[in-house]
């Protein structure tokens, strides 16, 4: 019989409670009781992940041109 905190049939509907409400991995397998790998892997199996942003699109938003005067409001000049 497989151990009661990786008995994925029995923490499922937790599991997928907590996913919907936002919570982060972390924190569903601190309330689960199972360990972050285990949770990874759970949310894996059930089909749960969240859309990731696009690398360019993350990194574009970031980098915007300073405003005009702003180097001499840095170097205050």
């Amino acid at each position: 019989m497989a151990r009661p905190s990786l008995d994925y049939d029995r923490i499922a509907p937790a599991v997928r409670k907590l996913h919907a409400g936002g919570s982060s991995v972390r924190a569903i397998a601190a309330k689960v009781g199972i360990s972050v790998g285990s949770a990874h892997a759970l949310i894996g199996q059930i089909g749960l992940v969240r859309p990731v942003a696009g690398k360019i699109d993350a990194c574009t938003k970031r980098r915007r041109p300073l405003p005009a005067g702003a180097c001499l409001e840095i170097g205050h000049v």
